[in-house]
């Protein structure tokens, strides 16, 4: 018999699974991006350079954003590996329930 928190972490490990893909997505997107931006300028590196000068403020935050991205994937990521961890010293041992019980009620 599993309790109450072993439902809550099916169902918050349910939703960072569902992120994680959603965000995997996006960041495997976000890279053709920005091949189709790169590949833009191959004609001109002047106007390449020019560019990039205009814009360096936008580039640098636009950069520390995508390590923010990619922080947060791996962090879901992490949680995941976790609750599964959880998840399944529930479904390995039956007496697990019995011991959070007697935690809880200490």
């Amino acid at each position: 018999m599993k309790d109450q928190f072993y439902y809550i972490l099916k169902q918050c490990l349910d939703s960072r699974q569902d992120w994680a893909k959603y965000q995997k997505d996006y960041l495997r997107f976000q890279s053709l991006k920005e091949k189709a931006n790169k590949r833009r300028f191959t004609g001109n590196r002047l106007i390449s350079v020019i560019y990039q000068l205009i814009n360096l403020p936008l580039i640098i935050t636009n950069f520390l954003i995508k390590v923010n991205r990619y922080s947060q994937y791996h962090k879901v990521l992490s949680e995941i590996e976790v609750m599964q961890e959880e998840i399944n010293k529930y479904e390995e041992n039956p007496k697990i329930n019995q011991q959070w019980r007697n935690n809880a009620k200490d």
